[in-house]
């Protein structure tokens, strides 16, 4: 029934560590195999999914920046993309640039980062990613934002996700990726969104795609596919919004999902 499966990367096909396992690489192995597909649905832009995408074959479309991008595994070429008006982008870089922690900034340019401290150094650790200095917003926003993400401690993120929903609502999308993370990225893009279209672009019924993840970002994706699988270590917001819940990373729940639904 199922021919497509749509994956969130951290926590989802990778541990904790963001390592995949045998068994995890072996299922993927087998769908492809099998004549069957797995994509990749993450927050990531090419060069931070570089270990994600090689888990696929080199001429598998892959959503990246939530929903933003389409792009090829093998060389990370892009097939479709969504960027921010320059305007809104230098906007909300001044709103996060006067608030905690650090700005993260995807655009064609490059990554760049507004500040060097913990918050900056744990998410270039996790997400393999190095940024370079934000020197010039202008330059950066007139080359096309893909998203803006702001780091914090969890209580003030949160606290700035109320914030932006009611300021930008017009201007962006905002949700929380982690609850270090608030994400911003241009209106109508998310992972629900950016299935629909690989799913146009694959010609794949979206009665036959399975969408898994474990955070707030990809409720869209679980929402939108025939069937929405949760992590098991997902928080329960998420797992309220999906069909059924698999077993958590540490316990390859994404091998579970494609052993039961792609491959039994």
């Amino acid at each position: 029934m199922y021919s497509l499966l749509a994956a969130d990367y951290d926590l989802t096909l990778s541990r904790e560590d963001r390592t995949v396992s045998p068994r995890v690489r072996d299922a993927i192995a087998r769908v492809f195999a099998a004549g069957k597909t797995v994509t990749l649905a993450s927050g990531r832009l090419s060069d931070g999914a570089a270990q994600a995408r090689a888990l696929f074959p080199a001429d598998v479309p892959l959503i990246l920046c939530n929903g933003g991008v389409l792009a090829r595994s093998g060389d990370g070429a892009v097939l479709e993309e969504r960027v921010m008006e320059p305007g809104a982008a230098l906007k909300l870089l001044a709103w996060c640039a006067a608030r905690c922690g650090a700005t993260i900034l995807w655009c064609r340019a490059g990554l760049f980062a507004d500040r060097f401290n913990f918050y900056s150094d744990t998410y270039a650790r996790l997400s393999f990613t190095e940024p370079k200095p934000l020197s010039s917003p202008e330059e950066a926003a007139a080359s096309g934002v893909y998203k803006i993400l702001l780091l914090g401690h969890a209580p003030e993120i949160l606290a700035a996700q109320e914030e932006a929903r009611s300021r930008f609502a017009k201007t962006a999308n905002c949700f929380l990726s982690s609850p270090e993370v608030l994400e911003l990225v241009p209106p109508g893009v998310d992972k629900g969104s950016g299935l629909a279209r690989l799913s146009e672009l694959l010609g794949v019924p979206r009665e036959e795609i399975v969408a898994l993840g474990d955070g707030e970002n990809d409720i869209p994706m679980l929402r939108w596919a025939g069937l929405g699988v949760a992590m098991g270590n997902a928080p329960d917001s998420v797992k309220a919004a999906a069909d059924l819940v698999a077993p958590p990373c540490t316990e390859d729940g994404a091998a579970w999902v494609m052993e039961r639904f792609l491959l039994d």
